[in-house]
């Protein structure tokens, strides 16, 4: 074998270990972002700064990754290869973070499975029916009945009424003094459920009035 080959040799063994150890650093930095609203995200960590975290999101059902920066007042933690979890959320009552790390993962806990298993239909069709029914009165005229006038401003801020008027029934509060702490931490999960919950309904009641808004325009201007 002749110099020229062995040098060849070289460099192609060195290029081919670049790559390798380059693909096994980029898996090892692949950790799931659980953020505060209920969100897990694959991603590319790159650098850890003191108030926020830099890399690359991995997009749902692609293998495509965005440049994302995420400020660290949006994240809970970070869950390493081997499981680990790696806390980004403190517990600091000066600043309003009064939860506990057990107590912290049973809220975010309750308030993904809200996020991903909660259907608010019932939310959605009162929104129909209150923006069907707000709009056909608002175009009403004593003369000649509904669809006679144009929509007003009471359907135009119908949708934005809808999540004052039918609001998420109350989560029950109740001391935690008088609780074991099996208790306690299943309470902090209901109330990241209603939390979920909450946000979901208003959605779908604004989202289902603003189809009756729409509707009722529809039929006034066919």
């Amino acid at each position: 074998m002749n110099i020229y080959k062995r040098q060849l040799l070289f460099f192609i063994f060195f290029l081919v270990s670049i790559i390798f150890i380059r693909a096994q650093k980029s898996e090892d930095s692949t950790v799931i972002l659980q953020l505060l609203k209920g969100d897990t995200v694959i991603y590319k960590l790159i650098q850890n700064e003191a108030d926020h975290l830099t890399g690359f999101k991995k997009k749902k059902n692609n293998d495509i990754w965005t440049f994302k920066i995420y400020p660290k007042n949006e994240l809970v933690y970070y869950r390493l290869k081997n499981q680990e979890k790696i806390w980004i959320y403190e517990q600091n009552i000066s600043n309003g973070n009064f939860l506990a790390f057990n107590e912290m993962d049973n809220f975010i806990q309750g308030k993904k499975n809200a996020k991903y298993h909660y259907k608010p239909i019932g939310h959605f069709a009162a929104g129909i029916i209150l923006g069907l029914g707000l709009s056909f009165f608002d175009t009403y005229k004593s003369e000649s009945g509904i669809l006679s006038d144009a929509i007003g401003t009471l359907s135009l801020t119908t949708p934005l009424l809808s999540t004052i008027i039918l609001r998420t029934k109350k989560h029950k509060v109740v001391s935690l003094s008088s609780m074991t702490k099996d208790e306690i931490l299943q309470s902090h999960y209901k109330k990241g459920y209603y939390s979920g919950k909450k946000i979901k309904n208003s959605f779908a009641s604004f989202t289902g009035s603003l189809m009756g808004v729409i509707f009722v325009f529809i039929l006034n201007n066919y």
